[in-house]
């Protein structure tokens, strides 16, 4: 996993920036670190360079601040690797620690904005591999959707790529939002395991559209009553979210991805503004007590689930917005 920061063994970075800079200066990970084997190998300057890798706290840097502090860290040998970075905030770079130098992919110097970029996506799909890994998406990332692509990709190849990274990332969501634990999603039993549970989010909505119904008909809180609607739809988006990733697997040419991509950073989108109306709404029916306590309790068990699926969300449309906003 990368890890960032200037605490005492570092901190995994809150995939929350919304847009804005991150405060990030050393970060754990190396988009120029491949492993082959029992081989390792830094691919700065666009050169393959056999290393020796080695583990070096964040925290040891934390002092760490400017450019010119490059020089006294940097390695007696050229082979030795820290597998750390510097983002340079004001300079607007990245500099491999180790070696001292700027870091350059495609004879393109990475910028700090870039990997905050790719960070964010990188974290948010691979939270749970280790920094080898990692460091191999951060590439990917920078090679397809940074600048070092220009050049390097055909817009065909790009799309194919934006593709995959689609069906990549909402599949894992799906499996996620279903429970589906297997560590295989292209067989029969998770996509027979995520049609049962969307079957089971239909039922839950019917529930919800019959007390919907109840209240209106005995002209209950109109609040109330639109919390539960909300509830409804809610359920009725993440269905439809998981209709779409099953139909990731037919095939697309480049406009259905780039398509599926927008459909579903606004499905992602929605999922979030419903669940501010029913946290919104939920407080101002507490605070008036108008609930009673078998609904209260009803509430509660669903709005377990509403938190934990609004976060998956809130985590799917950083990535997707991020892609969305690199193919235009």
């Amino acid at each position: 996993m990368l890890i960032i920061g200037h605490e005492a063994s570092g901190l995994k970075l809150n995939p929350s920036t919304n847009g804005k800079q991150s405060n990030t200066c050393v970060v754990k990970g190396c988009p120029c670190y491949r492993q082959f084997g029992d081989e390792k190998v830094c691919l700065n300057n666009d050169d393959v360079v056999p290393i020796n890798a080695i583990s070096v706290d964040p925290s040891f840097f934390e002092q760490f601040s400017t450019t010119e502090e490059l020089v006294e860290y940097k390695s007696d040998k050229e082979s030795m690797c820290y597998l750390l970075m510097f983002l340079d905030r004001k300079g607007g770079f990245c500099y491999c620690i180790s070696q001292g130098q700027k870091i350059v992919i495609n004879e393109k110097n990475v910028k700090t904005a870039e990997i905050d970029s790719a960070l964010q996506f990188v974290t948010t799909t691979d939270r749970n591999r280790d920094g080898v890994i990692c460091s191999d998406c951060l590439y990917k990332y920078l090679r397809t959707l940074g600048e070092a692509s220009e050049g390097f990709l055909t817009d065909s190849e790009r799309e194919e790529l934006v593709a995959s990274y689609v069906r990549d990332v909402s599949t894992k969501m799906a499996a996620e939002l279903s429970g589906y634990s297997a560590n295989s999603y292209s067989d029969e039993k998770y996509e027979q395991h995520v049609r049962l549970y969307i079957k089971k989010l239909n039922q839950i909505r019917t529930q919800w559209a019959s007390l919907t119904l109840k209240l209106r008909e005995k002209k209950g809180d109109k609040v109330l009553t639109e919390l539960v609607d909300h509830y409804r739809a809610l359920h009725r988006l993440e269905a439809i979210f998981l209709f779409q990733v099953l139909s990731l697997n037919d095939p697309m040419d480049e406009t259905d991805s780039l398509g599926t991509l927008r459909f579903m950073v606004g499905v992602s989108e929605k999922v979030i503004q419903l669940s501010d109306m029913i946290r919104e709404k939920t407080h101002d029916l507490l605070e008036r007590k108008v609930m009673s306590e078998d609904l209260q309790n009803s509430l509660r068990k669903h709005s377990e689930k509403r938190k934990e699926t609004e976060y998956k969300f809130s985590n799917l449309v950083k990535v997707l917005s991020e892609i969305s906003a690199h193919t235009g």
